[in-house]
């Protein structure tokens, strides 16, 4: 029956209580526990754990979809880079986070896009980004793969980074990066400069 409803039964008082796996898995912090004591079958609780926002970045990486597994690939790249950012999934109890990180005041969503061909001609040699920003965060951290990378299991190799300030994006839909546009030439940031930009925007946002 718990594993039809997603639930997991609990006596309290004499009453049975149902507890959501997402309860479950934010006090364990354990994918594979949480999916044995809520009963429900993996593929459902995984898809119930993504869509609370509550997964946390490894088990993003060993059990997400290849979008969700190179999202977490690009927070653990980000944390790798910024070690005193907080990761909210980690820290905070909160069903469906607007943002990733918290670096001392500032909130950070972290963003991963492959690079992509032109669907129009295969003999083109322009690249195209995507990421959808939600206008929820402070600032934006957004890996976009390198057009030169031929290492498949690793596409944040030598990877570009983009730091964008929630007020210039105006939008809540996809965004779309080319190497032409203003977002990749006025935004973009190397790995060894990110945390001391984070410090000062930090700075200016207190």
């Amino acid at each position: 029956m718990a594993g039809n409803s997603g639930k997991k039964w609990i006596q309290t008082g004499g009453e049975k209580m149902k507890k959501d796996i997402v309860e479950i898995y934010k006090e364990c912090g354990n994918f594979h526990q949480a999916v044995k004591e809520s009963g429900l079958p993996t593929l459902v609780a995984h898809i119930k754990l993504l869509s609370s926002g509550v997964l946390k970045i490894q088990d993003k990486i060993k059990y997400g979809s290849e979008s969700a597994r190179l999202g977490g690939k690009a927070e653990e790249y980000f944390q790798k880079l910024v070690p005193t950012a907080v990761d909210a999934n980690k820290y905070w109890q909160v069903n469906n986070p607007k943002y990733d990180f918290m670096y001392k005041n500032i909130t950070i969503d972290v963003k991963f896009s492959s690079c992509y061909r032109s669907r129009r001609s295969k003999e083109s040699k322009a690249r195209h980004w995507t990421a959808r920003c939600n206008g929820s965060a402070d600032l934006y951290v957004i890996f976009l793969e390198n057009e030169k990378n031929r290492n498949k299991e690793d596409k944040l190799e030598n990877s570009y980074i983009l730091l964008i300030p929630n007020g210039f994006l105006h939008t809540k839909e996809n965004k779309h990066f080319t190497k032409s546009s203003a977002f990749f030439t006025d935004f973009q940031v190397k790995k060894e400069e990110l945390n001391s930009m984070l410090d000062e925007y930090a700075g200016v946002l207190e």
